[in-house]
């Protein structure tokens, strides 16, 4: 897949994010001007997707005005949809640490304390905790790539998936807690010895087999919901 093909998709989900989470409400009118400068790429991938998203009725095409959005977008599973726009946000971002020539040693010890601040939080079995640190840990990684936007927009999806996932945990029995997040757990420092390894590439494949493994703990409904989005999907 070429970089014209990943820069449609990261346009593609951005958009719909915004209609899905309505953001933009009906007839909003959907400037590619702001979308180009919110995610740093051209008009031309904003405006692929936006074609392929008025083949689906997310948005409609009005001659000589642009883009604005359907009056009745269609249904999609939500959380589906964040925990991809999710992984295209972190595959982005390792493209933007390679381009940068980032040296990941550089944060090892940034990294490293928040991996323990996770550990702890687990061992704890405190959920809230958890959640707090994976999250600043995700926060301290993709920070690395420096694009604020992208970064804010993948807290924003984790948030979503995580709060999905962790409201079937209770304080009074933490068993499926700790039996179902260890392995969640110890990949989140895989990923951080990958980074500070400047190992980006492989650092892309787990992060797929981790937004696999959290997507296994949501409802099936939402699992096949994610593994039936193939617009745009990553090869």
């Amino acid at each position: 897949m070429g970089k014209t093909q990943k820069l449609e998709q990261i346009a593609y989900l951005h958009i719909k994010d915004q209609i899905l989470s309505e953001n933009w409400k009906t007839g909003f009118h959907i400037v590619e001007a702001f979308i180009s400068e919110d995610l740093d790429i051209s008009r031309s991938p904003i405006r692929a997707a936006l074609s392929k998203l008025a083949e689906e009725g997310f948005v409609d095409m009005i001659p000589y005005r642009g883009f604005f959005v359907s009056e009745t977008p269609p249904e999609e599973d939500y959380v589906a949809h964040r925990l991809r726009y999710e992984l295209v946000i972190c595959y982005r971002m390792l493209d933007h640490m390679i381009k940068q020539r980032v040296k990941g040693e550089k944060f090892a010890d940034q990294l490293n304390e928040k991996v323990t601040n996770v550990r702890f939080a687990y061992d704890e079995k405190r959920f809230e905790d958890f959640y707090n640190t994976s999250e600043a840990l995700l926060i301290a990684i993709l920070n690395i790539g420096n694009h604020p936007f992208l970064v804010n927009e993948a807290i924003e999806c984790s948030g979503t998936v995580m709060t999905a996932i962790l409201n079937k945990y209770t304080d009074e029995n933490p068993s499926e807690f700790i039996y179902d997040m260890y392995p969640f757990m110890i990949y989140l420092g895989d990923l951080v010895r990958l980074i500070t390894e400047n190992r980006f590439n492989d650092a892309r494949v787990l992060f797929e087999v981790i937004i696999n493994y959290l997507k296994i703990q949501l409802p099936k409904d939402t699992q096949v919901a994610f593994d039936n989005m193939n617009t745009y999907r990553l090869a």
